[in-house]
């Protein structure tokens, strides 16, 4: 079943699983079955086109494999085709000169802003690192023995496209092959680490769609170090004794529990006892960011507050000491919601974990970055949050 194929009408029997399971909605099933058909039949909806969060989860849920998301990204798409967008979601848009990623980008420190722009470099060569748009604005991580001799190599600019695709921007995803595809081209490698789950789907399910297929080897950094433990090049020295709870991937589901398992796998050879959450794997909901991607909510930062606080409080129930991640963009904008939700729960990106249990200290610079990350969205974003002004992807640079 391929779960990025375009919803398919004519195999859905209206039985509204889809979202009166949703892991975000829970709609009743009576009202999930009337947005269900307002979707096939072109029509506004109550509660669907506005509160999904394009988890992906529905599609997944779905019996007849009808592939729900597709159909409300592609209404997404067909609004900000015809309406456009208001201009309070430039902030959040990769193409945007001023985005929360670039605003951040700006102020790190010179040293880490060197390291950056090292990763530009374009020379051909074998294998990198590829740290993606959430990496480079905690480029800090990357700084470790776990990932010593990486060739890593990226930029802002070569954004794989995710939250274009997970939001309906068609067209900014062809952008963005674009781009990858030419920078492929200049370096000519054969195989990609990736941190990202995001970035992973987007290079081996997503991007091929739009009309590239890359001929190069990927594979995610969590299988590569458990390996690496398992084969002895990695040494647990200092275990950790502690009950963790894991923030999933929005991505983790379509890899299968095969791929779920690898942090889980991580954690326990470091000596933590994972506690899940109450929706996790394939029902697990967004870090928060998704609260922002309707086209009604065009990321309005109320419902992105709401989005990241329901995570943190999800977190939380778990009675864990701390909370993992292993992606990056769930780290920052769980990070930044604890300035608003202080749940006093540790949020650590499981390469973190894994230096403290390799005997390394990590730099742990999450707050400094979490409150510049805050502090653009209210400078930047809040201004223009209830102004009129719309704009358009195409009229882009």
């Amino acid at each position: 079943m391929d779960l990025f194929q375009k919803f398919d009408a004519e195999k859905c029997t209206l039985c509204g699983e889809c979202f009166h399971q949703c892991p975000v909605m829970h709609l009743p099933l009576d009202l999930a079955r009337d947005e269900i058909k307002r979707l096939i039949e072109g029509r506004e909806t109550k509660r669907v086109l506005q509160k999904c969060t394009s988890c992906f989860a529905c599609n997944f849920i779905c019996p007849e494999g009808c592939n729900p998301t597709q159909k409300i990204l592609d209404v997404w798409h067909e609004k900000s085709v015809r309406q456009g967008l208001p201009v309070r979601a430039l902030y959040y848009t990769p193409d945007s000169p001023l985005n929360f990623r670039t605003y951040v980008l700006e102020r790190l420190p010179g040293d880490e802003r060197e390291l950056v722009r090292s990763w530009e470099d374009t020379s051909r060569c074998e294998e990198i690192f590829y740290p993606g748009c959430n990496w480079i604005t905690v480029p800090y991580l990357t700084r470790t023995r776990l990932l010593s001799g990486m060739n890593i190599r990226g930029s802002l600019n070569l954004c794989c496209g995710e939250t274009y695709y997970r939001t309906g921007q068609y067209d900014m995803v062809e952008r963005a092959v674009k781009r990858l595809h030419t920078w492929h081209d200049k370096l000519r490698f054969k195989k990609m680490i990736i941190p990202c789950t995001a970035g992973l789907n987007m290079f081996t399910n997503v991007l091929p769609k739009f009309g590239v297929k890359f001929d190069f080897e990927i594979q995610h950094m969590l299988p590569w170090l458990l390996k690496r433990i398992e084969g002895g090049e990695i040494t647990i020295t200092n275990p950790l004794n502690m009950n963790v709870t894991i923030q999933e991937s929005c991505y983790g589901k379509f890899f299968g529990d095969e791929y779920m398992d690898v942090p889980r796998r991580l954690l326990q050879e470091m000596g933590c006892t994972v506690i899940e959450e109450d929706l996790c794997r394939q029902q697990a909901i967004c870090c928060g960011i998704g609260g922002g991607f309707s086209h009604q909510s065009s990321y309005h930062p109320w419902d992105i507050t709401l989005s990241t606080i329901r995570s943190l409080r999800l977190a939380g129930r778990t009675g864990a000491q701390a909370l993992a991640v292993y992606c990056a963009g769930c780290l920052q904008m769980l990070t930044v919601g604890q300035f608003v939700f202080p749940n006093r729960m540790p949020i650590y990106h499981i390469i973190e974990l894994l230096q403290f249990a390799t005997g390394e200290k990590p730099e742990r610079k999450h707050r400094q970055r979490g409150l510049k990350m805050f502090t653009g969205v209210v400078l930047n974003q809040f201004p223009k949050t209830l102004s009129p002004k719309r704009f358009f992807m195409k009229d882009l640079p």
